[in-house]
């Protein structure tokens, strides 16, 4: 009577763990498309901005981040270098090209890139932390170009001097 218990239990646990499974399988793929879904309704929602205002920058800017956010890089690219045909001065449109070119392991363009954002908004204590702690890294490494920004910083008051400074050995 035992083994036919023991048995009968045993058919039911594979059963009952292969429901489960299925179960698990089904709600992994319902989190997976809900968090699929607002990427492509922001997409959707920015080409139907673009319809009604083709030449906007801040449109292209933010089109570049979604595809950028979801590794299509060739795409964001297009969209941030449309975005700067429309303003050629958006900073924000420099360092996302930037932040993907550092992706790809494009060194010369990643630092162009911040370089020009940096040139674009030139009291952007943020960009110029970020322009020198490039210039501090070893694939990049300019320690006469990171004193400028330092200077810089300096010069505008910044609290982030002191940060620059600190990785520029300059305690």
């Amino acid at each position: 009577m035992r083994i036919l218990l023991l048995i009968s239990a045993l058919a039911f646990f594979p059963a009952q763990a292969w429901a489960q499974a299925s179960e698990t399988a089904i709600v992994q793929q319902a989190v997976q498309l809900q968090q699929e879904t607002p990427a492509d309704t922001r997409i959707a929602d920015l080409y139907e901005q673009l319809k009604a205002s083709p030449k906007d920058p801040q449109t292209h800017l933010k089109l570049g981040e979604v595809y950028s956010e979801r590794g299509l890089y060739p795409v964001a690219i297009i969209s941030f270098r449309q975005a700067l045909v429309f303003q050629p001065k958006l900073a924000a449109a420099h360092v996302g090209l930037s932040k993907i070119f550092r992706k790809q392991k494009q060194n010369a363009w990643e630092i162009s890139e911040m370089v020009a954002a940096v040139e674009a908004e030139p009291e952007n204590a943020d960009l110029r932390l970020k322009l020198g702690t490039l210039y501090m890294e070893p694939q990049h490494f300019d320690y006469d170009k990171a004193k400028k920004q330092f200077q810089a910083l300096k010069k505008m008051n910044s609290p982030l001097a002191l940060e620059l400074g600190t990785k520029m050995g300059l305690d």
